[in-house]
């Protein structure tokens, strides 16, 4: 309990202070003013439960003093002092409710009984104001937890009328009711903020609702029908629209979806479930995007992208003759192709990106490039991938690696050992199937010396050239492996092996597999 003690008389201030029992009474802070003025000053940062305060004093009496506290600290409880018997003060004590008011020369005893009844009525109105925010706090609770018991299904209707009576929660039941679903992503949402932000944006709107946190980045919203009214499609994207609009003053990156309007507050869990599929729709679209209902219906949600494998064997023959513009181009109409089929799942087109990616780090670690810094965690690339909430994302930070790779092949292509090792390694990837392929052959086709040949392509790659052919061999061969139709024999032979057996012996050193098991193991 916080104590602030206005007393312009050294020798009263004093004998008080030393005369009070201030432990036992409760009182744990206190501080002294000599007049109301300074005692006005330091109420701004002490904000004190109780003020005992002489009524004469200079500068600022003490009804004065009290008149300013009682409109900035109304809770504030206040004990006067005085030497006077003047009607006008006593009048303004009981004016400013004052606890008590205690005559001078002061008894300590009738001091201490003042500031008792003071204690206890503060102490009451905590307590009061204690439980009205656990019982505002349980019910807030109980809507939250009845919010996503409609989302789980199976529960009695009477259970979820005994909850929301218990909540002082009034909707119709078996009336109109739909669900929207809302994913916050930047800035990160904080709870109590948004919560106002809720009540405000639907505050014009009768419509009675009820929300939960799904997790940190989602939230659910039931909208029911009014006892009076019912719900209409015409009024759930009005409130849609509402939130929204709200939502864009606070985030940068956010998406709403809503579910479809079911006949009655029992069958919310069906609205949710399109809500959750109308939001999945909201990764093909721009950020801040409102998805409502259409008339397109399930097929939506039957549209599935699928991939050619020509894209990923056009994109790999690009970058491998460092064509970086038709790899862009590439990823910009796969992109834009991707966008079409927004029923696709998201992990599948995260996937495919990733395919991507690997390709690029695969593409740079031959030119003794690295691309991302795996010193601290591994798999960053899938990690980059995986914390995209939108196409667009993913497409960008895909894009700016690729950006990347190109502009450190530029930065070294001084002194020509970039252009030269390029030429290799793309003669290797045109011959790599021929069995009889040579340091020779490549010193041949590159018109210089072997010595010179090996010396350059290890300053630029960090690896001989038979090591590249053979990691290059063996990367084509997993890929010709995950095709269940063709036999390892003939895998060996498209890679530049005549003999099987020694193509088994060299795949089982790279990868610690024989090729049946790793092709068994990608089946899985």
């Amino acid at each position: 309990m916080k104590l602030l003690f206005a007393e312009d008389e050294k020798f009263t201030r004093e004998g008080v202070l030393k005369s009070v029992a201030w432990d036992s009474l409760g009182i744990t802070e206190m501080k002294e003013a000599v007049d109301g003025l300074e005692a006005v000053a330091i109420a701004e940062q002490f904000k004190p439960d109780i003020v005992l305060t002489d009524i004469r004093m200079p500068r600022m009496d003490g009804v004065e003093l009290a008149f300013h506290l009682r409109r900035k600290y109304p809770q504030c409880k206040i004990v006067f002092m005085s030497g006077y018997a003047d009607k006008e003060y006593l009048k303004a004590a009981i004016t400013l409710k004052a606890v008590s008011y205690v005559e001078k020369p002061i008894d300590i005893e009738e001091l201490e009984d003042a500031l008792r009844s003071a204690i206890a009525i503060c102490l009451e109105e905590q307590r009061h104001v204690a439980n009205d925010t656990v019982a505002k706090e349980n019910k807030s609770y109980m809507k939250q937890e009845t919010a996503l018991m409609l989302i789980r299904g199976g529960y009695e209707e009477e259970d979820l009328r005994t909850r929301l009576l218990a909540a002082d929660f009034t909707a119709s039941l078996q009336a109109p009711a739909a669900t929207a679903l809302m994913k916050l992503v930047s800035p990160k949402p904080k709870k109590e903020t948004f919560e106002l932000l809720l009540d405000a944006a639907l505050a014009s709107n009768d419509t009675p609702f009820l929300f939960a946190w799904k997790d940190e980045n989602h939230v659910i919203v039931h909208f029911f029908s009014h006892p009076k009214s019912q719900l209409e499609s015409s009024s759930l994207q009005s409130m849609c629209y509402e939130l929204s609009s709200a939502l864009k003053g606070e985030f940068e990156l956010f998406s709403i979806a809503a579910g479809k309007l079911v006949p009655s507050a029992m069958q919310l869990q069906e609205s949710y479930t399109r809500a959750v599929l109308r939001l999945q729709e909201s990764f093909f679209h721009k950020p801040c995007s409102l998805m409502l209902q259409d008339n397109r219906g399930s097929d939506a949600h039957s549209q599935h992208f699928q991939d050619q494998p020509e894209h990923f064997n056009r994109f790999t023959e690009a970058l491998a003759e460092e064509n970086f513009m038709e790899v862009a181009e590439l990823l910009q109409r796969l992109t834009a192709e991707i966008r079409q089929h927004p029923g696709t799942l998201i992990v599948s087109v995260k996937e495919l990106y990733y395919r991507f990616i690997l390709e690029m780090d695969k593409f740079a670690q031959s030119r003794n490039i690295k691309l991302f810094d795996t010193s601290e965690e591994n798999n960053v690339a899938w990690k980059l991938i995986q914390e995209c909430h939108y196409l667009d994302d993913v497409q960008r930070v895909t894009r700016l690696k690729l950006e990347e790779l190109e502009k450190t092949l530029k930065e070294r292509s001084s002194g020509g050992l970039s252009s030269t090792s390029s030429r290799i390694i793309r003669f290797i990837h045109l011959h790599f199937a021929d069995d009889d392929l040579s340091v020779q052959d490549v010193s041949d086709h590159m018109q210089m010396t072997a010595s010179h040949l090996i010396s350059i392509f290890k300053e630029a790659t960090g690896k001989t050239i038979k090591q590249y052919v053979t990691e290059y061999r063996m990367d084509k061969a997993k890929d010709l492996l995950r095709n269940n139709r063709l036999k390892v024999l003939d895998v060996a032979s498209q890679v530049g092996f005549k003999d099987g057996e020694h193509f088994a012996k060299n795949f089982r050193k790279a990868t610690g597999m024989t090729p049946s098991e790793y092709r068994e193991r990608c089946q899985l």
